[in-house]
């Protein structure tokens, strides 16, 4: 199940330490956050539904809340979100310095994981980020059919986050990735 409001405290958390961001960044982020936890726990961060987009791998919620979509995101959660997060415009975000948090929807591996992609990632840019993101196999599979125009969007399966590039930060040997695929699937045959 999609908790909305890990998915808001994991964006408050990557605010936070950036102090502001772009929409793509920090989609972006979360991405690659849910890749990392996944490759090295067995289970994503946010527990959100991909799909591969003109820009990259996109958690739908994620979007939703960087929207700020009232429509997508429960009465209660989007005053949670209000209360954390400043949208300067529709692409722009900071947090809120007078907000208090505790990040109880947030696990010690789920800030593990985020420090982690801000340390390696979090100087990149949009644009080269979502270069990067379009490396993956998840994305890259599609990349014909964006080009051509053909489709908008194409699910991605969570299993398929467990995929690595050469030289990428994100590695873990194979048989520890097979062991979280297993967490993953619950096959332990």
């Amino acid at each position: 199940m999609i908790e909305t409001s890990t998915i808001i405290e994991a964006i408050y958390y990557l605010l936070r330490k950036l102090k502001k961001a772009d929409k793509i960044k920090l989609v972006k982020l979360i991405y690659l956050s849910d890749k990392y936890h996944l490759i090295r726990y067995g289970r994503t961060i946010t527990n959100d539904d991909y799909y591969a987009m003109e820009h990259g791998p996109v958690g739908a919620t994620v979007k939703d809340v960087l929207s700020f979509d009232s429509f997508n995101i429960p009465p209660k959660t989007f005053k949670y979100l209000s209360t954390l997060i400043n949208r300067y415009d529709d692409n722009h975000f900071s947090v809120n310095p007078d907000a208090k948090i505790t990040f109880d929807m947030l696990s010690d591996t789920d800030k593990e994981a985020l420090d982690f992609v801000i340390e390696k990632f979090g100087k990149m840019g949009q644009w080269k980020l979502r270069d990067y993101t379009h490396k993956y196999p998840e994305w890259y599979q599609y990349k014909d059919l964006f080009e051509n125009k053909l489709t908008r969007r194409e699910r991605i399966e969570t299993k398929e986050l467990l995929s690595t590039l050469k030289d990428d930060p994100l590695s873990m040997p194979r048989k520890h990735v097979k062991e979280s695929e297993k967490i993953l699937t619950g096959n332990f045959d």
